[in-house]
């Protein structure tokens, strides 16, 4: 197999990459902590720029790159394949990692587990963003999850997880962790955050364990004392997905800003009186044009989400994403 050589700039650093390999899977396999998220095209953490050479650019979330980012020689390293030596743009994160100890497992429901993880030291973010977990047992294997709430001085991070069949990191969750068990956590990641520079409403929509974020959001605006309306749509296709309803209740009846919609596509969930339906009930519950947009779910939802919130006259700047596929 054909092998060209990389270079990232600004670092210098270099790399072989096979041209079967994507340029985000052979710098981890050499041990080369270039900046990335998913791995599989649906975040955008692993943005960079092409400054000399030719790639494949392998499908991805198309909302990730904008026409104007594409023209410019942007790309989703992640899903790029090299066809040349390639000169790139791109981040090295540093190799600073944290120390946690597992401090609660509790299920949330039939199929999602909460984690909290007791940090050694104070654990910078912002409400939204996601960390990523080495697999207990595993030698360079991470998971990528968002925080579940906001950051506190008790150093405490809480993670929705849900179970995925064959997920190593979630079939340890679900089988063989245990309290005290200890984790390893590398820096926050992500730009989805709760902006603060504006007084818009918030409208935001999760599906499934993309509540997660979401109820970090919520804790951070409440912190911040903010009063403005907040529109909150949650929805999953199985009924054994449903997690956190009494909280979401409880919370609505603290915060009388707060308004929230439960969907359940379920056919099997006979005494729904909920919509079935996550986005056909946004589109028909508001006009959303003045409104901060927070969508976190998988990639089909968000990209659905947002073509449906631009065809609403909803500008793109208004729209922050976070989307995410299991991981086996």
């Amino acid at each position: 197999m054909i092998e060209h050589e990389i270079v990232l700039e600004p670092s210098g650093t270099r790399f072989r990459v096979r041209e079967d390999q994507s340029i985000v899977e052979a710098a981890l396999e050499q041990g080369i902590a270039i900046h990335h998220g998913c791995g599989n095209g649906s975040c955008g953490d692993c943005k960079g720029t092409i400054l000399e050479g030719e790639i494949t650019q392998l499908p991805f979330m198309p909302l990730l790159l904008t026409p104007e980012e594409r023209a410019s020689g942007k790309a989703i390293l992640c899903k790029a394949q090299p066809r040349s030596s390639l000169r790139i743009a791109a981040k090295i994160d540093t190799a600073e990692q944290w120390q946690g100890r597992v401090e609660s497992l509790c299920l949330l429901g039939e199929t999602v587990m909460e984690l909290i993880i007791q940090c050694d030291r104070p654990y910078p973010y912002r409400a939204g963003q996601y960390a990523r977990l080495k697999i207990p047992g595993e030698t360079n294997a991470w998971r990528s999850y968002s925080m579940a709430n906001a950051p506190r001085e008790d150093q405490r991070l809480h993670f929705h997880i849900r179970k995925v069949p064959g997920g190593k990191f979630s079939e340890w969750l679900f089988t063989r962790a245990q309290i005290g068990d200890e984790i390893v956590l590398s820096g926050a990641q992500g730009d989805f955050y709760l902006r603060t520079e504006n007084e818009r409403p918030l409208l935001c929509i999760a599906a499934g364990t993309g509540l997660a974020p979401i109820e970090a959001i919520l804790e951070e605006s409440r912190k911040l004392g903010w009063r403005r309306s907040i529109s909150l749509y949650f929805g999953v296709r199985n009924r054994r997905d449903l997690y956190h309803l009494d909280v979401l209740e409880e919370l609505r009846q603290e915060r009388s800003e707060l308004r929230f919609s439960v969907s359940c596509s379920d056919p099997e969930l006979l005494r729904w009186s909920g919509p079935r339906r996550l986005l056909p009930a946004v589109a028909a519950e508001g006009h959303w044009q003045e409104h901060e947009v927070y969508l976190c779910g998988s990639p089909g939802m968000v990209e659905a989400a947002t073509d449906l919130l631009l065809s609403h006259g909803v500008p793109h700047e208004q729209i922050h994403f976070d989307s995410f596929s299991p991981s086996a």
